[in-house]
């Protein structure tokens, strides 16, 4: 089994690649939706599976940069307005192929100010619709 490490992560947001951008990553997890269906008397919890699923919020980080191209560029500029708002194409790159591919909407943007640091930002990724592995 391959082995990858972050020089070899990708990502890009609307047809921008980020990846120079990002300095921290919250990971990508993909959920199988499920409903509780324990019945009265029982003592442990039950589940039922929906049949739907759903990938949580990306959450990326890194160094501010308000240049064309940059996190505020991208991210900031991307946020919708109202539900005509078209979602960007968002593409993970892990190591040598590996793609995970869905649309989605940045929901929200940070810019995170420290004293004798450089300023930064963060970035919400909220996917929605299919999420297709290649």
């Amino acid at each position: 089994m391959a082995k990858y490490g972050s020089n070899v992560f990708a990502l890009s947001f609307g047809g921008n690649v980020m990846t120079a951008h990002i300095q921290s990553i919250n990971g990508f997890d993909v959920e199988a939706n499920t409903q509780d269906s324990q019945p009265f008397g029982d003592v442990w919890a039950k589940v039922l599976p929906t049949g739907t699923k759903k990938a949580a919020d990306l959450v990326v980080g890194g160094l501010y940069d308000d240049a064309a191209g940059g996190p505020s560029a991208v991210f900031l500029a991307a946020m919708p307005t109202g539900p005509a708002t078209a979602a960007s194409a968002v593409v993970l790159t892990w190591g040598a192929a590996k793609t995970s591919s869905f649309d989605a909407y940045c929901v929200k943007f940070a810019r995170k100010v420290t004293r004798n640091g450089i300023t930064e930002y963060e970035a919400t990724i909220r996917p929605t619709g299919t999420v297709s592995e290649a």
